[in-house]
């Protein structure tokens, strides 16, 4: 596997976005006062929602595999 470019801060950016977006679902749980047991859930949900939206943004961007 030969990688053609390195993006360095992207990586950090994306683990930046997940951190805010988790953070966010467990006030939003709060606010609405949601059980505790329910947090696992709604983030895994976020960063099921997350890793989809990247896949579907990346499938054109990828090259052919032989």
């Amino acid at each position: 596997m030969e990688t053609r470019y390195r993006c360095f801060g992207g990586g950090l950016m994306f683990a930046g976005l997940i951190v805010m977006l988790v953070g966010l679902a467990v006030v939003v749980m709060r606010t609405v006062e949601l059980p505790s047991y329910w947090t696992p859930v709604v983030v895994g949900a976020v960063l099921f929602l997350i890793g989809a939206a990247r896949r579907a943004i990346r499938v054109g961007d990828d090259p052919p595999r032989a």
